[in-house]
């Protein structure tokens, strides 16, 4: 924190953003370069389609499933928007409790040595395979699907959250204390700041546990959402309406990710420079 406040002080602020957008600009157009592999998957589909490898009850054409956006908008976005609602939920809680919980598991020795084999054992369970107790508890509805998700966002979060603070440079805590900082503030400006890439990085595998973790809990213990509206075209043989759920699932974890790191880069700008990049 200390570099981030001397960079601060010696670079001024329009040269700052200047140097920002000029590295914005420069990796935009490389950043396009994850089209390519999406471009060729939908070429190699409507390819097959034309060759009728599989029948077009089973195999629908790009066309028809872009229809199914057209003809069942209303439907599609209901049940999205459900989806949506339960993961902002589950994780949301799962934040509130991992985050606290992963800071203060990190920082004392004595409660990593209470909750390391507890955490390692149920980390372990497929929040999937709950699905059973969660309905046996909670019923039909939006609740289990709910505890599902906090479930599986949970450890995720705990874990990288405990990491991030073990891994904290520990001559930053001993000059604080020599400087007889109190605990509050040690935890505020030092472990704080310095945990929260790990825990942007548990929030980002919990989002996505979470989300795979909904779609399947929709398809068997709620009554809406996505993985209910995949399962019930299944039954009716409305293939283009699944390949539609399965579209709108990717791009809304694709923009959740893409949120989180936008999030990540602007909170952790600090860190921007002391870390290893892909050339």
């Amino acid at each position: 924190m200390a570099v981030s406040a001397l960079e601060a002080a010696s670079v001024p602020p329009i040269v700052a953003r200047a140097r920002q957008a000029a590295r914005a600009s420069r990796f935009a157009p490389k950043r396009l370069l994850g089209l390519l592999p999406l471009l060729a998957l939908l070429v190699a589909w409507q390819l097959a389609t034309w060759a009728e490898v599989y029948p077009p009850v089973l195999l629908p054409s790009p066309e028809r499933v872009a229809m199914a956006f057209v003809v069942d908008y209303h439907d599609i976005l209901f049940n999205a928007l459900a989806s949506v609602t339960r993961v902002i939920v589950g994780v949301s809680i799962a934040f509130c409790v991992a985050v606290p919980a992963g800071l203060m598991i990190g920082r004392y020795r004595t409660l990593d040595m209470l909750s390391d084999w507890t955490i390692q054992i149920f980390r372990s369970v497929p929040p999937i395979s709950l699905i059973p107790m969660a309905l046996l508890f909670f019923g039909i509805g939006d609740k289990p699907a709910i505890v599902l998700i906090f479930l599986a966002a949970l450890w995720p979060l705990l874990i990288n959250t405990i990491f991030g603070v073990r891994g904290i440079e520990r001559t930053l805590i001993k000059v604080a204390r020599a400087a007889r900082a109190s605990e509050w503030l040690i935890f505020r400006d030092i472990i704080l700041p310095a945990a929260m890439p790990a825990v942007f990085t548990g929030l980002r595998l919990g989002i996505g546990g979470g989300w795979l973790t909904v779609v399947t809990a929709e398809m068997i213990a709620v009554k809406s959402g996505l993985g209910y509206m995949i399962l019930n075209a299944q039954l009716t043989f409305r293939s283009e309406l699944i390949v539609a759920g399965i579209v709108i699932i990717g791009a809304i974890g694709l923009l959740a990710d893409q949120g989180i790191r936008a999030l990540r880069t602007h909170v952790c700008r600090w860190q921007e420079g002391l870390t290893a990049a892909a050339e």
